[in-house]
């Protein structure tokens, strides 16, 4: 088990490389078509016509001004940039380890400037920044929010970093649009703006996020909107910063950035590690060689190709063991580290080197006390012994013994040899069959246990039955649904399922076909069908049939009616509307419909019998008269009262089950006796 941070970085160097296909990113195949607009509301994204005025108590971006903005010339090109620009191959993901602070940052490199993960949450010196409505817990949590006017904005970025210009942003769309890790590494949060009148105002936080470029303008994203706008940043307005630089690092010259000589020359210098020198950009020559390989902070340290390099002394060196952010103790004891190309194994006080024989079976300790396990080299075969913490060659008696019978000493034991595993079933050492050597051996101590595993790439789960690992089904546990079985309820652990024409279902709703009364059919129109009672609520969500005699179709619509509890008992109530009825609560949360021959329907005779003219036998429940069926009429009315209640009638036995009798296969007749959930 070699797990460590490292792991980290081999799955970013997964999504940095891909594959031609765009869904292993989540991402589209073509660019991002970022959308700038200079009249675009940023808080409601509603577009408003050149010239309109906005009217009081509209939605408007914090600072905004109530006149109308004058029409933007859209050939104006350093203003209107459509995102049509391609994602390059200059695309990839550096993950830097502080460990100082012990976490990782990104850098994510989109042509020639790499982006910084981390979100700008302190001030910078003498700046005039705030946290959304002046709460730190804002800054920590979705980055503080800097003046767009303040000249001092720029220091809050790291050293030898910047803001980023419009364009700069719209570069990052592009690439947005072809790899979805982007959004996961740079974790742009909807913070929101504040704008200064005579208090600070903030509006957006968590449904728009406001990112303040260089030049005067404004990246926003909207929450579940896939493109981006750019606006003009507002004078009194604070908005979220990101920062941007050219990479400290690259892995040799061909990955070197491009040399823009249309910008201030980087400060920092570009460290090339093939080469173990810096370089820097000189314009009209490109990059040369520093001759020095000096780095920019102590302790930083940096993955790549799965080596730790960390700055010590002002220059680049490969980490030593104790710059390891994977630390040994008592917890970690027995645990393995790959750290710079080498295993190390933790003995509870410090790492120490595998030897030859370790690193290809594992370490021998107190967990694989006993066990024997096989090298192989060339053509020999070596088989070893773990015995007091030390490998030693096995003996025959180490590792085979008879398997004659089932009386044999060895039942059930497993052994691995010559790479092969074995199982002693009675009648000869037997190999490990395909899922024996996924979930081990079935054997009578795993009987009844669940694995998960796949089947023709679909999540399955398997029981151990005494024929073997077989995939888990009712069929298994319970028997075959064929036409005898229609209709039965079978109970599986904690869950009914009914038979089928299609298989075993797990039972959601049930349907009784022999109510008259709860079905919304003519001459129920305007009767109440349901009912939903909220406690959180001030009203009862009751649900009415509107019926259409003449296009002979239905409506169910909910209405608010008040609550309707024990002591609301024999009230009554009708909705303002043409048509409307009556209706009266029964005292158990469900407002009840009037019947010409039936008496009302309350907790004083829930259960009780009845006769309509126009419904036939009906029972009173505590959703109100509902007919009974002809199970009910015969063994007695199920209901609320004693639902789940398994009983035999005529040979058969019966569950009340959602307001009828069904029939009941008994447990004592399942296949297996078990329930689901037992083992593992």
């Amino acid at each position: 088990m070699r797990i460590s941070w490292l792991g980290l970085a081999a799955c970013l160097a997964f999504w940095a490389c891909g594959s031609d296909e765009s869904d292993d990113f989540g991402g589209t195949s073509e660019p991002a078509d970022a959308e700038i607009s200079g009249n675009e509301d940023p808080d409601t994204g509603d577009k408003q016509e050149p010239g309109e005025k906005q009217e009081p108590g509209d939605n408007q971006e914090p600072g905004a001004k109530s006149e109308p903005e004058a029409k933007r010339d859209t050939t104006d090109k350093e203003y209107y940039i459509k995102s049509n620009l391609e994602a390059t191959g200059d695309f990839s993901i550096d993950t830097v380890y502080d460990r100082y602070t012990g976490s990782y940052t990104y850098r994510i490199r989109t042509g020639n400037i790499v982006w910084y993960s981390q979100r700008v949450t302190e001030k910078a010196t003498g700046d005039s920044s705030v946290c959304y409505n002046r709460q730190n817990g804002n800054c920590r949590d979705y980055g503080r929010l800097f003046l767009a006017t303040d000249s001092k904005t720029e220091r809050a970025c790291p050293d030898s970093t910047r803001l980023p210009t419009i364009r700069e942003w719209n570069v990052l769309e592009s690439y947005r649009a072809k790899y979805a890790v982007i959004d996961t590494l740079m974790d742009l949060k909807y913070g929101g703006s504040c704008a200064m009148d005579s208090v600070l105002r903030c509006s957006g936080k968590d449904t728009t996020g406001y990112y303040l470029a260089s030049d005067g303008k404004v990246y926003m994203r909207k929450k579940g909107r896939e493109k981006a706008s750019f606006i003009k940043a507002k004078d009194s307005s604070f908005y979220n910063i990101r920062c941007v630089g050219y990479p400290d690092f690259v892995e040799s010259k061909r990955e070197l950035p491009a040399c823009d000589t249309t910008r201030r020359n980087p400060e920092t210098r570009v460290y090339v590690f093939s080469e173990k020198e810096n370089y820097r950009c000189y314009p009209e020559k490109g990059w040369l060689p520093d001759f020095s390989e000096s780095c920019p902070s102590k302790g930083k340290s940096i993955v790549y190709n799965d080596t730790m390099m960390i700055c010590l002394d002002g220059i680049w060196q490969v980490a030593d063991l104790e710059y390891s952010p994977d630390k040994c103790t008592d917890k970690t004891k027995d645990s393995l580290m790959w750290f710079n190309g080498v295993n190390y194994y933790c003995t509870g006080e410090s790492w120490r080197n595998l030897t030859p024989l370790e690193d290809s079976i594992g370490v021998c300790n107190n967990r694989r006390a006993g066990v024997n396990d096989t090298v192989i080299a060339g053509i020999n075969i070596e088989l070893y012994h773990c015995d007091s913490n030390e490998w030693r060659k096995a003996e025959l008696s180490d590792y085979v013994g008879s398997c004659d019978d089932s009386s044999s000493v060895h039942m059930n034991d497993t052994i691995d040899f010559k790479n092969t595993r074995y199982i002693c079933r009675g009648n000869g050492w037997s190999r490990y069959t395909e899922l024996e050597e996924r979930f081990g051996a079935c054997t009578p101590e795993k009987l009844f246990m669940f694995e998960n595993g796949t089947y023709n790439s679909a999540k399955m789960q398997y029981i151990c039955d005494s024929t073997g690992w077989v995939i888990y089904s009712l069929e298994v546990v319970v028997g075959e649904c064929d036409s005898t079985m229609t209709g039965t309820i079978v109970k599986s652990g904690d869950y009914y399922s009914i038979c089928r024409s299609s298989g075993w279902m797990y039972v959601g709703t049930l349907e009784n076909t022999y109510d008259s009364v709860m079905v919304c059919i003519g001459k129920n129109n305007r009767h109440v069908m349901d009912g939903q009672d909220d406690p959180e609520k001030p009203y009862t969500k009751t649900q009415i049939c509107y019926y259409d005699t003449v296009n002979s179709n239905y409506t169910l619509s909910y209405k608010e009616f008040p609550k309707c509890y024990k002591e609301d008992e024999g009230k009554v109530y009708s909705y303002s509307e043409p048509g409307a009825r009556e209706y009266y609560c029964g005292g158990a949360g469900y407002w009840h419909n009037y019947f010409d021959d039936l008496p009302l329907c309350t907790t004083k005779n829930m259960g009780e019998l009845a006769t309509s003219k126009d419904y036939g036998r009906v029972t009173c429940t505590e959703k109100g008269w509902r007919n009974i069926s002809a199970l009910e009429a015969k063994y007695g009315v199920c209901n609320t009262n004693n639902d789940e209640t398994v009983k035999e009638f005529d040979g058969e036995k019966f569950i009340c089950l959602q307001e009828d009798w069904r029939r009941f296969k008994d447990p004592s007749t399942y296949r297996l006796q078990l329930n689901v959930g037992e083992g593992r």
